[in-house]
């Protein structure tokens, strides 16, 4: 009875060790998405012609991510720009692509580039409203991969947004970035069942 006593505390204490193990993963490897922060923008004061492509203002964005062990992978991004305002009964947009790129772990990016768009597009005429003043609308899109030991996660989408609102001068106000937040309800990632904890720790740490 006394050896079969110390088989189960032995038993007991692999299950948990292998429940600290767990939490220990679980804490240093859940995901954390990307945060987005519009940091510059200022429409250009005379639109610059390219090609078939009209470049009508500047951006600089900021992409910070806060993963303590997580790298990521991003696709391309594509950013789409929009007046909003009551002043015009148009919305045609502009947009413009950053190529795909892989972030470290807390590591932040700085991504630079032009809002481009067919020359008729509202931003081009924005900084002559009536007020001095326009509201602009910055939706940025892409799928991502967390990736760790050398191994990558399945995709997921990112789709966030926000207000920008520029002076006379066409310029972003405020010193400060602005943060570009996700209209969508947030999605619990998947995780494995707590009766099978050796699948739940390898798939934490293959995420």
């Amino acid at each position: 009875m006394s050896e079969f006593g110390g088989f189960c505390r032995c038993c007991l204490g692999v299950l948990l060790t292998l429940g600290f193990v767990a939490l220990f993963l679980w804490l240093s490897y859940r995901p954390i998405k990307p945060r987005f922060y519009l940091t510059a923008f200022s429409l250009l004061p005379s639109p610059i012609v390219t090609g078939n492509l009209t470049a009508l203002a500047s951006f600089t964005l900021e992409i910070e991510n806060k993963n303590k062990e997580l790298g990521i992978d991003y696709d391309p991004i594509s950013l789409s720009l929009s007046l909003n305002s009551t002043t015009t009964t148009t919305n045609s947009s502009a947009a413009a692509t950053i190529p795909g790129f892989y972030q470290g772990h807390q590591k932040t990016a700085d991504k630079s580039g032009y809002f481009t768009g067919d020359g008729r597009t509202p931003a081009a005429r924005a900084a002559k409203v009536s007020n001095g003043s326009a509201v602009f609308r910055v939706v940025v899109e892409s799928a991502i991969r967390y990736k760790t030991f050398a191994r990558k996660g399945r995709r997921h989408k990112i789709s966030v947004g926000g207000e920008v609102v520029v002076d006379k001068e066409g310029k972003k106000t405020g010193k400060k970035g602005i943060r570009l937040r996700s209209a969508a309800p947030p999605v619990a990632f998947r995780s494995c069942g707590a009766n099978l904890l050796l699948g739940f720790i390898v798939s934490l740490v293959l995420w």
